[in-house]
Parts: structure tokens; C-alpha cells; sequence
């Protein structure tokens, strides 16, 4: 039995299908929803005061819409681990999160990554980082090794 469709009957699935089309065609294409976007920046090895150990600090930035999560850190020299100052004790880190849109700092005092057994390290050498993410792919770099009192990359002597 064929029933005759009244005028307009369609108009409103229609309506509501375009509207999710659109919808779906609008949040995949915002900034908001791009991949993470990961840079090292300012990335460097201090020269260590004990021959056991050293710290490497570095800035992530991330310019994409996702977060992501840093969750190693290899070096060509030593055992690398991430590390957060708390207070007057060291704290092993599983991971770290880089934000959306953000930033995620090791400096002194801070989150560092520590480099144990890592050999001679004097100003002038490099050192060879890679950080692997639970999403994004690894980045490799290749960082310097400065003396105890010079000043961080990415910084002037007057800072």
C-alpha cells in the first residue's frame, strides 16, 4: 500500500540531517580540534658538578588543538628519567603533560630530566635527546652541554 507523502513530511529529518552534517563538518575543521603540534625549545644539558649524574632541562610547545603526554626521554649518554623537584626531595615522574595550546617547562628548580652514569660531560659537548609521547611521534635532538655558571639557552647573562 502506497500512502501519498504530505508536503514538507521530509523537511524536518532533512533539516536535522544537514544540521549534524554541519555540525561534524565544523568541529573537524576548528583549531580546537588539530593534532598536537610539538617543538623542543631551549633545550640543554648543564655541565654536572658530580660525574654520576646530570640535568637537561628544555620548554615543549605544543601549538596544536590536543594535548599530549611526554612519557620518556632517551640519551646518548647515561640512563635518562623525568624528574619534579617537590620541596627538598626528587620525585620520579612517570609522564608529563603538554597542554594544549601550551607549554611544558623543565627548568632548574623544577620538573628536569636526569641523566644518571652519563660520562664526561663538558661545555662545548652535545648530547643527543629523544622524547617519546603517547601520541605524537618521537622528536630527536641534538642539545649542548654549558658550563655550570653560564646562562641557559634562551636566556642573556643579565637574567
Amino acid at each position: 500500500m502506497n500512502l501519498p507523502l504530505k508536503v514538507g513530511a521530509l523537511a524536518a529529518p532533512v533539516a536535522v540531517l544537514a544540521a549534524g552534517a554541519g555540525l561534524l563538518l565544523w568541529s573537524g575543521g576548528s583549531a580546537g580540534a588539530s593534532a598536537a603540534q610539538l617543538k623542543i625549545n631551549d633545550a640543554y644539558v648543564r655541565e654536572p658538578a658530580n660525574p654520576d649524574e646530570a640535568a637537561a632541562y628544555f620548554t615543549i610547545a605544543n601549538d596544536g588543538g590536543t594535548a599530549d603526554t611526554l612519557t620518556k626521554v632517551a640519551s646518548s649518554t647515561g640512563r635518562a628519567s623525568l624528574h619534579e623537584t617537590v620541596g627538598p626531595k626528587m620525585v620520579a615522574l612517570a609522564s608529563a603533560p603538554v597542554p594544549a595550546h601550551g607549554t611544558l617547562d623543565f627548568s632548574p628548580g623544577g620538573s628536569h630530566l636526569m641523566i644518571d652514569d652519563p660520562g664526561p660531560l663538558t661545555p662545548g659537548t652535545k648530547v643527543r635527546l629523544t622524547f617519546t609521547f603517547a601520541a605524537s611521534a618521537p622528536i630527536t635532538v641534538t642539545v649542548p652541554v654549558i658550563g655550570i655558571a653560564d646562562p641557559a639557552p634562551g636566556q642573556s647573562s643579565g637574567q
